[in-house]
């Protein structure tokens, strides 16, 4: 269900939540939508243009499975109840806007607002997910950051993320989150925006994302563990109606995605 590379010779962990695109049959029985629907909450082929980084050198972990399924950039609890046939315990995280507006841990709704079932889940459905998908993703990362720390003193990790090109004014190509200042060092997020500006893309920090649970639950910058969300504008490779691949784009974002985490590795080597 998770996809992983530990590689120690290199103090960056890149971290794809959001790309899977392996729905089970019981997933697809269960849900009223189609798969096509379902699709459009993928961060569609971010793990493809991130191929050749992973491939090679940094370590990783990766979601096989899809967002719409189970979302590992929230925390656990964020449970809609009035998801469950069963009563569940008042969960402070139950209420938050993630989970009221219905893309909580487990999504209640597809990313036009509709409803994934057309029946309640039940408790042994929701704890069968988190322990299958969530809990591995997120055990796996803990382990990349606790052997990279023991040989590090920086370590970054880039979380990578796709966007709708509207989420944005003035067509901003890339935005940088890293939770308002607080779960990287500002040196780190300026290397980072550094070497992307070095591409003339443009860039936004914190701007309309300043990144997930992940960002900002592993994000700490005092003991060494840097976090950046990436969100790419899908319309730098793709074709957001039909989704379908720009593949002459595509190559070229993924070429320079590949020199850009290159080109941080060798800067934040400097500063450790």
């Amino acid at each position: 269900m998770i996809e992983s590379n530990f590689n120690s010779l290199y103090p960056i962990i890149i971290s794809i939540p959001h790309s899977g695109n392996e729905y089970s049959k019981n997933f697809l029985n269960s849900t009223q939508l189609n798969k096509n629907e379902l699709k459009y909450s993928e961060d569609s082929y971010v793990d493809l243009l991130l191929r050749k980084a992973i491939k090679e050198k940094f370590s990783y972990v990766k979601a096989n499975f899809p967002r719409s399924y189970v979302d590992v950039n929230r925390h656990p609890f964020e449970i809609d109840p009035l998801m469950i046939s069963k009563k569940i315990p008042n969960f402070l995280y139950s209420r938050t806007n993630k989970t009221i507006s219905g893309i909580g841990v487990i999504p209640r709704v597809s990313i036009y607002g509709n409803d994934i079932y057309n029946h309640l889940l039940s408790r042994k459905e929701i704890i069968k997910r988190l322990l299958s998908c969530y809990f591995p993703y997120h055990k796996r990362l803990k382990f990349l950051i606790k052997y990279l720390k023991m040989k590090y003193k920086k370590i970054l990790i880039l979380d990578f993320h796709s966007m709708p090109s509207t989420s944005t004014e003035n067509n901003i190509n890339i935005i940088l989150g890293n939770n308002n200042n607080f779960s990287c060092d500002n040196i780190i997020t300026s290397i980072v925006k550094y070497h992307f500006n070095i591409f003339k893309y443009s860039v936004n920090e914190n701007n309309p994302y300043s990144g997930g649970y992940i960002t900002k639950s592993f994000g700490q910058p005092d003991s060494g563990i840097n976090v950046v969300q990436i969100e790419l504008s899908r319309s730098l490779y793709m074709n957001e109606k039909t989704l379908k691949k720009n593949i002459n784009n595509m190559d070229l974002l993924a070429n320079r995605l590949n020199i850009i985490i290159n080109n941080i590795y060798k800067d934040i080597i400097s500063i450790n």
